[in-house]
């Protein structure tokens, strides 16, 4: 080979790109992706409710002469599986200076003895009876929350990571 073809060899073959960077996002970029994100969870509730609404048996009104009385569901309790969280980043990824650190999917805040993360087949506002535990309301969504799992708010990593994985039984008490 010649001299020529030895430097067009090394001139023209192709180097790896270089990888890029993550982008870094401004704080408003930030705040659009949770938006988004709250956006997608609000419509996956949605389309929850009306699958379950879909599901409610047609009920015919009652002629004038037979009164019929609504009888009460039996309230059934259910066994669930149940952890912890915390409002820090070791169960939610925010930071203590974030905007939303402590603000749950429902827009309210965690409070301890009163905020679960509940599956979005349960409607925020849902109030369970969970044994052992006592009455909780449904105000949070998680990623790992999933069909017969509650995450129960707690204030203390040590509180969560003591508390572990439990199955445990609770019953619906308001819709």
């Amino acid at each position: 080979m010649t001299t020529m073809t030895l430097a067009c060899g090394l001139l023209c073959t192709q180097q790896p790109a270089a990888e890029k960077p993550a982008p870094i996002l401004t704080a408003d970029q930030a705040a659009l992706q949770r938006a988004n994100q709250r956006i997608k969870t609000l419509e996956g509730e949605v389309k929850a409710m009306k699958k379950a609404e879909a599901k409610k048996p047609v009920v015919s009104k009652p002629t004038k002469h037979v009164v019929k009385r609504k009888q009460k569901a039996p309230k059934i309790a259910q066994t669930y599986e149940v952890t912890a969280y915390t409002n820090g980043a070791e169960s939610t990824g925010k930071s203590a200076d974030d905007p939303d650190y402590g603000v749950t999917a429902s827009g309210a805040r965690t409070k301890t003895g009163h905020t679960i993360a509940c599956p979005p087949s349960m409607s925020f506002g849902t109030r369970l009876n969970i044994e052992g535990i006592g009455i909780r309301t449904c105000e949070d969504r998680g990623g790992a929350i999933t069909e017969g799992h509650i995450d129960l708010y707690v204030e203390g990593v040590a509180e969560a990571q003591s508390f572990g994985r439990q199955r445990l039984k609770a019953e619906i008490i308001t819709k």
